[in-house]
This record gives structure tokens, sequence and C-alpha cells, in this order.
């Protein structure tokens, strides 16, 4: 990495979290909520970029293969800040979710196996429990979003909200998301996380010992030894669990892959350096009530390569059976210096 690139990619990621912290929402009108109730069409731009700059012709990035990155615009003031990423079990169909409290739902379409564009897109809101849509930055930051039954985008969901820390409950039909349902319980020792560093993913665990089971780690809420602190919600044996950290790298979502291992989405920012990702692969049967997960690396990558701000995952399994990553990035909607990038891998063995 050259010392300007770096640099730039340092600056670039320092200017958006600054302007993230100016986009605070005041609270919706009557009006507003009635106008946001249901969804609407969206228009989005979808450029295919390459991953890897200085290797145009490269595929291969440590276990996984890259299948191809698309630059997502959209002319809309509520497209952006997507931090939660669902597909379904085919993978031409999506919902992603904003921490301004937006859903975005699209059909991905594919050229010979890559990506190539978002069609049919359409954007709404996320509603409280009292069927009202989500106003201000404390109620609406929704990070994470996974359905109960896999490889489908209806019937019931769980997202995961910081700031005001939660889990709800949501029945996803084809219109879109309806009000909240219930919020989920969470253990004591959760209402003690960092404003801004709460529940950051959430995965429902398709196999192992804790098969059912709701796995939820926040961004930042390290233990004495330094670990992520997480929770087994639900399942067989419900309780505290803890991740590894690695580099001081932060959690910033979570999925469960056909087979029931945890692929983790990280993020790393320094000054020196920009922002880096990481995905890491936890073993479904290491997944239990006490255990300190530490996992394999499959790819870490910073600024030499075409990133962001990393922060939503979905996995689903191709017509060979591989596990498809799928990410999405925050823009922190600063569409002048940051980007909204959706990429997909394989994991490769």
């Amino acid at each position: 990495m050259t010392r300007g690139r770096a640099n730039a990619g340092s600056w670039r990621v320092l200017a958006a979290l600054c302007a993230a912290l100016a986009l605070w929402p005041a609270a919706s009108t009557p009006s507003e909520a009635r106008a946001h109730a249901k969804s609407s069409a969206i228009k989005v731009g979808s450029e295919r970029i390459l991953f890897d700059r200085d290797k145009p012709g490269r595929r291969r990035y440590g276990k996984l293969e890259w299948l191809g990155t698309l630059r997502l615009t959209s002319p809309s003031p509520d497209f952006g800040g997507f931090s939660g990423l669902a597909l379904d079990r085919t993978g031409t169909q999506m919902l992603a979710i904003s921490d301004q409290g937006r859903w975005l739902g699209a059909e991905i379409v594919y050229r010979e196996g890559r990506l190539e564009k978002l069609r049919n897109a359409r954007i709404g809101r996320l509603r409280g429990l009292d069927g009202k849509p989500l106003g201000g930055k404390v109620l609406a930051d929704s990070e994470s979003v996974v359905f109960a039954s896999p490889g489908t985008l209806t019937g019931k969901a769980y997202v995961s909200f910081e700031r005001r820390h939660r889990i709800a409950e949501y029945k996803v039909t084809s219109a879109g998301f309806g009000a909240a349902i219930r919020n989920l319980k969470l253990p004591k020792r959760a209402r003690s996380m960092s404003r801004n560093k709460g529940l950051e993913g959430i995965a429902m665990l398709r196999a192992g010992r804790s098969k059912g089971a709701l796995l939820a780690f926040a961004e930042e809420y390290l233990d004495g030894q330094g670990d992520h602190t997480g929770w087994l919600i639900g399942g067989p044996a419900p309780g505290l669990v803890k991740l590894k950290r690695l580099r001081g790298f932060a959690v910033t979502d979570l999925a469960s892959a056909g087979n029931g291992d945890v692929i983790i989405l990280e993020r790393r920012f320094r000054f020196s350096e920009g922002v880096k990702m990481r995905l890491r692969r936890v073993k479904a049967a290491e997944v239990k009530r006490g255990a300190l997960l530490g996992g394999e690396i499959l790819f870490e990558t910073g600024d030499l390569r075409e990133i962001d701000n990393m922060e939503g995952l979905a996995v689903h399994q191709d017509a060979r059976g591989r596990d498809i990553l799928t990410l999405i990035s925050d823009n922190n909607f600063n569409t002048r210096l940051q980007r909204t990038l959706l990429m997909q891998f394989a994991i490769i063995e």
C-alpha cells in the first residue's frame, strides 16, 4: 500500500464518519408517517467495478473467489447507510436495512455467474411496536437482519438495533416489513453496551449444538481479556459466548452458512492505513454457551482493493453447493466520500 493511497482512504472514512454524526433526523410528523407507511419504487443505478485494480484478472483471494462488485447509486435521499443484508436461497432477491431505519428490496441480476445489476428496487421504512415509522437515530439505528426460515425473505424476521439496544421481531410479506411484533428479551449485561457499538450482527444458527438459537455480537463490547462479547438467545442452551478479538477488528455482521458454520464480517479503521475488512469462519460445532470462539481467517484486505465501510453480510448456496458470501457497505449517507458497494465471493476449499 502506498502512503498516498492509504491517506486518501483514511481521510475519506474520517470525513464520512464525522458527517454521519451530523445525520440526526427529527422525529416524523403524522403526515410523514402516513407518507412512508408503504414502500415505493426507487431508481438504483449499478456499475460493475473491479475488486483489484492492480491485478484486474485476479479472482482468488485466500479461500475466496471474487464474483463481482457493483457500485450502487440512487437519487433518493433515503438510499444509503446499509448495515444489514439478507438474500433468498437463489441469491436473486435481496433485502437490506439501513441505520436510518429504512429497508430496501431488489432483484439481483447476474451475467455469466457474476453480479450485473439491481432491478425492481423499492424502499420503505421500518416501523415500531406502535405501527409508526421509526424516527430519530436513537430508535431507527438498525444494524442486522435475519430470517427465521433460511432462504426465504418472507415470514418471521429479526432486526437488531443499537443506541436503543434491542432485537425486534417482524413479519415480512411480499409487500415488505410490517410493524414490529415484539422485542426479544436481552441478557441484562447487554444493557451496558456502548451506545454506538451495540448489537451489530445477528445470525440464526442452522446446525450444531446451538441450532435454532440467535447468535448476537456487539460491535465492540470487550471483556476483561479484550475479547468480543456476544450471546446465544433462545435455542437449547442460551447464554454468554465470546469471540477472540484479533488485531483490533470490530464485528460488523454475522451469517450462518448452509452447514451451520458462522461467517463473521469484521472491520478496522486506523488513520495510518484507512479501512480494512476481514471475513472469518467459525465451525458450527464450536458455537455453544461459554465458548471462546476463534475460527479461521478466510480473507483480509484493505484500501489496496476496492472496499468501503463493509457492514452487511448474507450467505446462500449456488447450484454447485458453494457458500456465496454477499457483502454491502454503509456509505454513511456521504456520497462524495464513500460508496455503496455490493460484492460477492464464493468459498472455495
